[in-house]
């Protein structure tokens, strides 16, 4: 660009040298030619103005010429500079797991950060679908029938099970947090249930198994077990069934421990047997299992560190189980016992 203005600048030089040098042949003519014909003088003048006038035609022509092809230059340069795209990557969504809870108050006594479902769906990058509810069992009741959807209004397992079924309408629950949560679970969608009963069962007196009747009557702790895990694999044939056992726990009485699950008896056994009967059931119906009495570590030795009355978990006793069951989720064998956990 700098290179044609000082071209334009040199051509304009040029013509104006050229005019003064025309203009002063012409005034010393004119002088040394005072007795010259008039005539020839005014030839000779409009002769040079002429050229300089045909100069400057010259002049303006290449200007013009010159400064069109710069312009063109500019505007394809215009054109052709590159526009800065702005990419953005995007962020892939992880699958996240669906898990689905029955249980009882170790569940359900904190659903903050500190509560098991919440640490659970940490380890395992879940959704975890808390649907324990305090005070329940896995039996049913006495009186309870297993068929009559119509007036059911039991939060036992097989009430909840019969929920996801689409047997019951999950009314009965209203005002338990499960009650909520529940109607968000799809069974398509569910990777894993979780079933964690028996401390309620042992507490009431429920049976083991129903004298008198068949291994499948839900009226006995093994019996609600086996009807829950046939209902869930029907509704949920994608999902695998992890089954707890009841942890051990420890009886007070004047601000003094007194007695421990190991021994109290409240009619059908001790609750060493029901974490027995759990894990049978386990491995005969070959799901996920963790035997939380003997081997997640809260034993007669460690109970003022796990429990905080005696029964419920403290911190760290929550931070104990989640990390077994996700241990279990993660390492455990469908069949097999799992326990405390080295992974976390």
């Amino acid at each position: 660009m700098d290179i044609r203005i000082k071209r334009k600048k040199t051509l304009l030089a040029l013509l104006l040298v050229v005019s003064v040098m025309f203009s002063a042949c012409g005034k010393q003519e004119t002088a040394s030619t005072d007795t010259d014909d008039i005539d020839e003088l005014k030839a000779q003048i409009e002769s040079l103005a002429a050229e300089n006038e045909e100069l400057k035609q010259q002049l303006e022509k290449f200007t013009a010429e010159e400064s069109q092809p710069a312009e063109t230059e500019m505007v394809q340069a215009t054109e052709t500079v590159p526009q800065e795209e702005t990419v953005q990557e995007e962020v892939p969504q992880e699958d996240r797991l669906n898990i689905v809870v029955f249980g009882d108050s170790i569940w359900d006594m904190d659903r903050g950060d500190t509560g098991i479902a919440a640490q659970v769906a940490n380890y395992m990058n879940a959704d975890v679908y808390n649907c324990a509810v305090g005070g329940s069992r896995a039996t049913l009741k006495d009186g309870e029938s297993p068929d009559n959807f119509e007036k059911w209004d039991s939060s036992s397992l097989m009430g909840m099970c019969n929920i996801l079924a689409g047997k019951v309408d999950p009314e009965f629950l209203e005002g338990y947090p499960a009650g909520g949560v529940i109607r968000n679970v799809n069974p398509q969608t569910v990777d894993y249930y979780i079933i964690a009963y028996g401390l309620n069962d042992y507490f009431s007196g429920a049976p083991i198994a129903v004298e008198g009747s068949d291994s499948w009557d839900a009226h006995g702790y093994a019996g609600a077990l086996r009807n829950a895990i046939l209902l869930l694999s029907q509704i949920s044939p994608q999902a695998k069934v992890l089954l707890i056992s009841p942890t051990y726990c420890q009886f007070y009485k004047d601000g003094a421990m007194y007695t421990d699950s190991n021994m109290k008896d409240y009619g059908q056994g001790t609750l060493t047997q029901y974490a027995n009967a759990a894990r049978n059931v386990a491995e005969t119906n070959n799901t996920l299992y963790i035997d939380a009495y003997s081997t997640m570590g809260i034993t007669p030795y460690t109970a003022d560190q796990y429990l905080e009355d005696g029964v419920h978990l403290t911190i760290e006793g929550r931070s104990l189980y989640a990390k077994a069951v996700a241990s279990c989720l993660k390492y455990g064998k469908p069949g097999e016992v799992s326990g405390n956990s080295v992974y976390y």
